[in-house]
């Protein structure tokens, strides 16, 4: 039966509303709920859509979305992020696997061109479903989810010279020779990135300069969509153009701006695309064929785990951890259905090929919140210890006494560490963010990946021995936790606070801080500087008021700080010292 493009989108949209929020009650992905959602009202299942061809164009664009957002991503900061080993890690991971299941493809009598393409959509694994499930774990700052996280990005970064073996895939047929294909491909992609990083920043600072909030997401569609026809037009894919785009403004200013105009138009046009792929799921194919599917779920499965855990292994993981990075990464992920379905369409893969595939990734992708927790529970059998950082910060700070702990290494604790080593103070960084410790690394301080919340954290950073702690955390509710845990466990301890404002002190005086200081104060008092010096005012007269107003905030500051956190002859004296001071 053939309805109108609106009629099927209608059928799409109720399908996803009833097909995803069961998934999430069978704690499954959201994109399992699209795949199953697409199968029912597809031609395979009820038969409400029987014909694809306009739904399928439609969610090209989610495709296209997609491949923005990822390379929109590939920032040099988060890449920084990776770190040396956990890239090669990641790069090892896809060539190893691919080159064994090149072999597999090429025993089954495969061509070379085909083979390769199927390895290179087999190796890559599901970055939506993984990097949530560590989220909502929060593991994503413990070494094995910096692993996990490294694998995956370069596996986005793969995605561009993966697009571009599969259009010279498609050309291996024809007259026109792979490897010109592939030259011209990389020199498609050459030019692209030197006309983005000079048009594109200049393009976008003038749009911005408008200040038209509608004109910004439109040019910002304008510039995937005009990357992406011109992939097209040159014989590569719309998605390859798109990627591109997404890497060219990865480094520019409007990236979190591009990120949030895009999402709206990027989350409704890829569900189209997994429902699209779900409906291409031949329920015949499947049955004729489920013992052929079943061995490609156990090959697929069996190959990446064994390839992973060897890796792994070799790179110093302990047993428990090597099996854990394997069983969460083994399974299939989705863009394996954009390299199949654009094979099948340029002819890179046969079509019966590729739709006995797709379950087979459908299935593996299924399975990895199952995978991942089975290999949580084989990690804590054979490795019942604290986490990896931990004993790696009780390693390298033994010995430490009358240091000062440090949680939290944003704007506010990286400034505080900085004048600590410049004083040659003893200090050690706690926080949980990974690119937050990337930037203290490089900056040559001491800052460990750890959640600076909980007593085996405390432990690790010898805070029996500590002299201060200051809790510099940007998150108002876990900075008054982190000071109740350490007033309880370290009564001697002196514990300064960073402030949301000054409403914010009370309860953190409550909790146990010494004294609380509210991080807007001070870049106030700066900023009035600037200001009143810029409006001609004398700079003893802007120096006098903002000595009156600095005194009476700290009058007041000590009338909201409850008189039963203040020690006799301690803090209350030191405030009425630095008061008669200023």
């Amino acid at each position: 039966m053939h309805h109108s493009v609106l009629f099927e989108l209608f059928l799409i949209l109720a399908a996803a509303i009833i097909a995803v929020p069961i998934a999430h009650k069978l704690r499954a992905n959201s994109i399992i709920g699209f795949l199953i959602g697409g199968f029912c009202i597809g031609p395979f299942g009820f038969g409400l859509i029987t014909e694809r061809e306009d739904i399928s164009t439609v969610a090209e664009l989610g495709v296209v979305f997609l491949l923005f957002m990822i390379g929109l991503e590939l920032s040099r900061e988060r890449l920084r992020v990776i770190g040396g080993r956990f890239a090669a890690l990641g790069l090892l991971q896809i060539l190893v696997s691919m080159a064994a299941l090149l072999g597999v493809l090429i025993v089954m009598k495969l061509a070379l061109p085909t083979a390769l393409v199927i390895a290179g959509a087999l190796a890559l694994s599901s970055t939506a479903i993984i990097l949530k499930q560590l989220s909502d774990d929060r593991q994503l700052n413990t070494r094995f989810g910096r692993a996990a996280l490294a694998i995956l990005l370069m596996q986005d970064v793969a995605v561009g010279p993966f697009l571009i073996m599969v259009q010279a895939a498609g050309n291996a047929g024809t007259e026109t020779s792979p490897w010109i294909s592939i030259l011209l491909g990389f020199g498609s992609v050459a030019l692209l990135l030197l006309v983005g990083r000079y048009l594109l920043p200049r393009l976008f600072r003038y749009i911005a300069s408008l200040k038209n909030p509608e004109l910004f997401a439109i040019g910002t569609l304008f510039v995937v969509l005009a990357a992406s026809t011109l992939t097209e037009v040159s014989g590569l894919s719309m998605a390859l153009g798109a990627f591109i785009a997404g890497v060219m403004l990865a480094e520019t200013e409007f990236r979190h701006q591009i990120e949030a105009d895009i999402a709206p138009f990027r989350g409704v046009f890829l569900s189209l695309f997994f429902m699209s792929v779900g409906m291409s799921v031949n329920s015949d194919v499947v049955y004729n064929q489920f013992g052929s599917i079943v061995m490609w779920l156990a090959l697929l499965l069996t190959i990446k785990t064994a390839v992973l855990f060897v890796l792994a292994r070799v790179m110093r993981f302990e047993t428990g951890s090597a099996i854990r990075v394997a069983l969460s990464l083994a399974a299939g992920g989705e863009f394996a259905f954009v390299m199949l379905a654009l094979a099948a369409q340029n002819g890179a893969v046969p079509i019966d090929i590729a739709a006995m595939l797709i379950p087979v990734v459908a299935i593996s992708m299924a399975l990895t919140p199952t995978l991942i927790n089975l290999g949580h529970r084989i990690e804590d059998k054979l490795h019942p210890k604290e986490e990896d950082q931990l004993g790696k910060i009780a390693e390298e700070s033994e010995g430490i006494q009358q240091h000062v702990l440090v949680i939290g290494s944003g704007r506010v604790g990286r400034v505080l560490a900085r004048m600590l080593k410049t004083q040659e103070i003893p200090f050690l960084v706690l926080d949980s963010d990974a690119q937050q410790v990337s930037r203290g690394r490089a900056e040559g301080l001491p800052v460990y990946f750890a959640d600076g919340s909980r007593p085996e954290t405390f432990r690790a950073a010898h805070t029996d021995e500590a002299k201060i702690a200051v809790v510099a955390m940007g998150n108002p509710h876990a900075t008054e936790k982190t000071v109740a845990l350490l007033r309880q466990h370290y009564p001697h301890l002196k514990i300064f606070a960073r402030a949301q404002d000054i409403t914010h002190i009370g309860p953190l005086s409550r909790h146990g801080a010494d004294a609380a200081i509210p991080e807007v104060l001070e870049t106030g008092l700066r900023l009035s500087d600037h200001v009143l010096a810029a409006c001609d005012v004398p700079q003893e007269d802007i120096d006098a008021e903002i000595a009156k107003f600095r005194r009476a905030d700290m009058l007041l500051m000590n009338e909201l700080a409850p008189r039963a956190q203040r020690k006799p002859g301690g803090n209350e004296t030191s405030g009425k010292a630095k008061e008669d001071k200023a």
